[in-house]
């Protein structure tokens, strides 16, 4: 380790992968969470590494998020190598489902999206799609097969990361807020916690829906705000469903991600309730009728538990990643919105290359805090 020290406000996955990176340079991480790591919305995520919804923005959103997918497979490899914990990558493919006319329109607008990045997959037909996932429902009229999603498991990815920093012995402080900064003119010096004052030569605010929070104490205002995503869990068994299943209707977006031992995620509402993480019995009940929709026989499955999150939003749900204008020494990576695990590994090493002096390997120009709002939206 250098002597150089850097405070990361934000135990999630974003500001866990941050420090791992910076470990790797030889800088020592110093995380705060004003909670458990980990607990908010890196453990609520669906965690599939998706390019089809970002397809439709573009730009340079489109070129963050296909780097951080093509991280993904050397990156939770390592992890798994160097903590003996598996991230549960898995290159699941996915399917995107059409019941009606109106829907597969709405698929076929983004297999032309897709193509634009030179991406393509394959049309099914019913009997074909239903002889490659038996449980789909007979009722779908069509399915596009797309091989470019992926995923991971966000807990174990963040007890992989977790284990990393312990072995490294990164200073790790949970139930540990900032509550204040402390600065000389405009350099960062420090912070100042509920249990003592950190000195530290920077800090990257990574603490997700509540960042803007944070950043206001340093008179910097961050638009930003959060959005519930409430989830049902199914208990199956293992390579029941092979795919990501992806289905677009009127009445909103339902996803199912099989996970490797047999558990089914199925998500996922989109709620501007600030900061509430209850779940509503409308809520769930929306999740379940899209679930049954797409297999019928969940409806006979146990659900084992449901929960909410918070997904970090910014002003056109672009993520925030870069310095902060007019102070020397604090960062800002968050903002997020739905796409923070997918974001990760990018994330990680696009941060700590900024603060390391290196050139990073994406332009951090259209994700600056003080830009002008990109007209296609990342929400």
């Amino acid at each position: 380790m250098s002597g150089r020290k850097i405070i990361i406000a934000g135990g999630g996955v974003i500001g866990l992968s941050i420090a791992e990176q910076l470990l790797r340079r030889g800088i020592t991480p110093i995380v705060l969470d004003r909670g458990v790591f980990a607990k908010e919305a890196s453990w609520a995520g669906a965690g599939f590494l998706d390019l089809r919804s970002v397809a439709r923005v573009g730009g340079a959103l489109f070129e963050l998020c296909k780097k951080s997918y093509d991280l993904f497979p050397e990156w939770t490899a390592r992890l798994k190598k160097d903590s003996g914990v598996d991230p549960e990558y898995l290159n699941s493919g996915s399917y995107d489902t059409a019941f009606t006319e109106g829907e597969e329109s709405a698929v076929r607008q983004m297999e032309t999206n897709l193509k634009t990045f030179g991406l393509t997959g394959q049309w099914l037909s019913a009997s074909k799609a239903l002889t490659l996932e038996p449980y789909l429902s007979p009722q779908v009229r069509s399915v596009f097969s797309f091989e470019h999603t992926s995923q991971v498991n966000p807990p174990p990815l963040s007890r992989s990361l977790l284990k990393v920093l312990q072995n490294a012995k990164a200073d790790l402080r949970e139930f540990e807020q900032v509550d204040d900064f402390l600065l000389k003119g405009k350099q960062f010096l420090g912070v100042r916690t509920n249990k003592g004052v950190i000195d530290a030569e920077g800090i990257v605010i990574a603490t997700g829906a509540w960042s803007a929070s944070l950043a206001e104490k340093l008179g910097v205002r961050l638009v930003s705000k959060p959005y519930r995503g409430q989830v049902v869990m199914f208990r199956g068994q293992p390579k029941e469903l092979k795919h990501i299943i992806f289905n677009t209707a009127s009445s909103g977006i339902t996803y199912l991600v099989p996970r490797l031992d047999g558990h089914i995620y199925a998500g996922s509402t989109l709620e501007d309730v600030g900061f509430d993480k209850s779940t509503t019995p409308e809520g769930l009940e929306k999740l379940k009728t899209g679930a049954v929709r797409l297999v019928p026989s969940l409806s006979q499955h146990l659900i084992e538990e449901t929960w909410a999150g918070l997904r970090p939003g910014s002003i056109d749900g672009w993520p925030y990643l870069g310095a902060v204008p007019g102070l020397e020494g604090v960062w800002m990576a968050t903002g997020h919105y739905t796409h923070g695990i997918s974001l990760s590994a990018v994330t990680g090493q696009v941060m700590a290359q900024l603060i390391n002096g290196e050139r990073p390997s994406v332009d951090l120009t259209p994700f600056a805090i003080n830009r002008t709002p990109h007209p296609a939206s990342g929400l």
